[in-house]
């Protein structure tokens, strides 16, 4: 009897294993296209809620990151929840977070549109608008523990994900390394993303060649093959409306045929209807709506998940069989592809050391500080599982950016009208941390800034020495108290400033030095006998304190900034009259949602003798709503001012200011203003050269004089500088 058993068993154990034999293997192919992507993640809902397991994928560009995600063993939800956490736009810039980068950048920060690298004095062009930095960590966090598995083919669900190299001119099928540089290579769109070196490939998007990649899934073993189409094959002329539209469709029709191809050996395929939708759209809204577009196309295809089910019947989806890492301990971390720094440097950000725990938290947030610095181009780090005492090895992947930067911005406003700028900055390779950068503004302002300092390489060393040469010469219109304007004046400066400055992390920085400068203010009509200042020579100490923690430099959602600055002439050392000066302008913001609050105030004092440009606001409505540029003056002023903006979409903003000027005092103290009141009203719209700013305000026309009010318009263009 216990033979006949044993026989039993084993027959049904052989049946058992002939029947699965037979039982079909279902592939999944997600074809690339960018945010429209997001509409993939119904048809993973889909297959989840009717528990049809999938044994191969097979995904390209953005349905490789999707596709990547489901091999993991993430459902279909968790994705979905994944995809809205995420700030898309954020992770596709290289740039980090404006409140985490050191003094020495965060002060150029919303200055310059243009940046080049410098091969001695040659322009270096990027090879992509985007180097990736951001993305390739955020793919680390989703996949890091899973890094140790190299070969995708242990995967809990087999996975591939295809890409094209731009050298040999053929696709590379990516099946085994780092899944998360594997999918930052199969995601680098030409000319908005840099290629990646993959060996001696050089990679970008695999939909180029192959963006509906049927025939992997078909290699990996697919016997049946469930297609998702997230794009129009080609556009018509009157769909390709702006570059981006022009970069897909240079893209796709390279693998027009062998798209076509793939949609017909597909087994099930399935186009969900996306309309009026650039691959670049990233908004919340639009999320919700490829969402929906999944959706409907689920619903509309029902009948092939439901044949699907059919086909698969007893069998349940595949679960995770691969142990995540559990802290594991380091055996060593290995530094590649660094040329002028030195391992020791970089190792010294990364916070770990060999035969420690490995913190991914601790890991992440080296990363993401060392990159702050500004020498690479991209830095990111691999986990190699080296055996089964839960070890592993870090690899920091690196590439330098040139020490030597050139910047060029540019912007155009009321009153300088076209104002151009120039930056020239270089790192010394023989004295390393040794800053020199020399700042040129032209057009409509002519200033030449020149300046030494030496931060350390770290650029968070607490004391810095520095020098300064500055020359400029700008216009200057003058408005005195009786009589409104008085007319157009030029202002010119000439001048040295030498000190030392201190750091505290990299949000206050103070400032303590000598100047020396020898300033006048002519009229352009008559210079010789219409002149406020001529050849004045001012010279003394000046001290400095800025606490800056600011998101943004253009328009601030959340954060302070204070500035402080202390001005004190003295005969002894060099100038011709004695004054002292005091400065203190702060801002504070906060975001809810979509709105946006803020509450900032300006002070300064100066004493007799205090030159005419320092007790006037150049600004105008820009600062103080309703008055024009150089219309707010005084030898003692306090305003206060808040501020609401509104965010109507992610590049349209409503913005409302009310101010408030506490006190006045005309320089020659005869007048006195307090309780004045402006307002202002306008629509910004962030466009690629910067924001474009319309802004109506309403004033008072003359704050010591006068009781009427003005009404005024103004427009800004570019960045800030």
């Amino acid at each position: 009897m216990p033979l006949c058993k044993k026989k039993l068993i084993y027959l049904l154990f052989l049946f058992t294993l002939i029947h699965a034999e037979n039982i079909p293997k279902i592939g999944l192919v997600l074809s690339g296209g960018g945010s429209k992507g997001f509409a993939h993640i119904a048809i993973l809902k889909a297959l989840d809620s009717l528990e049809i397991p999938i044994d191969y994928i097979s995904g390209t560009s953005f349905g490789a990151i999707v596709g990547a995600m489901y091999s993991l063993g993430y459902s279909g939800k968790q994705i979905e929840k994944m995809a809205i956490a995420t700030d898309w736009y954020e992770v596709q810039k290289d740039e980090p977070e404006r409140k985490y980068l050191p003094h020495f950048r965060k002060k150029d920060t919303g200055k310059y549109q243009l940046e080049f690298g410098l091969d001695k004095f040659t322009p270096v062009t990027p090879t992509g608008l985007i180097y990736g930095q951001k993305i390739i960590l955020e793919l680390s966090k989703w996949t890091r523990e899973y890094e140790q598995v190299y070969n995708f083919d242990l995967l809990p669900i087999p996975f591939r994900c295809n890409a094209f190299d731009i050298i040999s001119g053929k696709e590379v099928v990516l099946k085994e390394g780092s899944l998360a540089h594997a999918l930052r290579a199969s995601i680098s769109i030409p000319t908005i993303f840099a290629p990646i070196e993959w060996g001696d490939a050089l990679l970008v998007d695999g939909g180029v060649s192959n963006n509906l990649p049927v025939d992997i899934v078909k290699e990996m073993g697919a016997d049946i093959v469930l297609s998702v189409d997230v794009t129009y094959t080609t556009k018509s002329k009157e769909k390709l409306k702006n570059i981006y539209d022009i970069i897909d469709q240079t893209i796709s029709v390279h693998g027009y045929e062998k798209k076509i191809k793939s949609i017909e050996t597909s087994d099930y395929y399935i186009r969900p209807i996306i309309e009026n939708i650039s691959f670049t759209d990233y908004r919340i809204s639009t999320m919700q709506y490829l969402f929906d577009c999944g959706e409907q196309s689920v619903i509309s295809n029902w009948d092939k998940f439901l044949k699907l089910k059919e086909i698969t019947a007893g069998r349940k989806p595949i679960t995770s069989n691969i142990e995540p890492l559990k802290k594991p301990l380091i055996n060593q971390i290995k530094i590649e592809g660094n040329q002028s720094l030195s391992k020791y440097f970089i190792k010294s950000f990364i916070g770990l050391e060999n035969g420690m725990q490995l913190e991914p938290e601790i890991l992440d947030k080296s990363i993401s500080e060392l990159y702050s610095l500004g020498y690479f181009k991209i830095l990111y780090y691999e986990i190699h599982s080296i055996n089964k005492k839960n070890e592993v090895d870090v690899i920091i992947h690196l590439e330098e950016t040139q020490l030597r930067k050139f910047y060029l911005g540019l912007r155009w406003d009321n009153l300088y009208h076209m104002i151009g700028t120039a930056n020239i900055q270089l790192t010394s390779d023989l004295l390393p941390g040794l800053r020199i950068e020399n700042q040129l503004q032209f057009a409509g302002i002519q200033k030449n800034e020149f300046s030494i300092s030496y931060p350390s390489r770290r650029l968070n060393f607490p004391i810095y020495p520095f020098i300064k040469i500055i020359n400029s010469r700008y216009p200057f219109k003058l408005y005195t108290a009786a009589n409104n304007f008085e007319g157009a004046y030029t202002y010119s400066s000439d001048g040295i400033q030498m000190g030392l400055g201190v750091l505290l992390k990299n949000y206050w920085n103070s400032e303590f030095e000598y100047y020396w400068k020898e300033a006048s203010i002519q009229s352009e009509v008559n210079q010789e006998n219409n002149t406020l200042e001529i050849d004045k020579v001012n010279a003394g100490i000046r001290i400095l304190a800025q606490l800056d923690l600011l998101d943004d430099i253009l328009l601030p959602n959340d954060g302070i900034f204070i500035k402080a600055t202390y001005e004190n002439s003295i005969t002894e050392l060099g100038s011709n009259q004695q004054y002292q000066f005091y400065q203190v302008w702060g801002k504070i913001y906060k975001t809810f949602h979509l709105n946006t609050y803020g509450i900032s105030g300006y002070f300064h004092f100066g004493t007799d003798n205090s030159p005419r440009y320092m007790t006037t606001i150049f600004e105008g409505s820009q600062i103080f709503a309703g008055t024009k540029e150089f219309q707010l003056h005084g030898s003692s002023l306090t305003f206060f001012r808040l501020d609401y903006r509104y965010k109507h979409q992610k590049d349209v903003f409503a913005h409302f200011m009310l101010n408030w000027l506490m006190n006045a005092q005309s320089e020659d103290n005869n007048y006195f203003a307090e309780n004045l009141f402006g307002f202002g009203a306008g629509i910004t719209f962030i466009t690629p050269i910067g924001p474009l700013k319309f802004l109506w305000s309403w004033g008072p026309k003359n704050i010591y004089t006068n009781n009427t009010s003005q009404s005024l318009y103004s427009l800004s263009a570019g960045y800030n500088f």
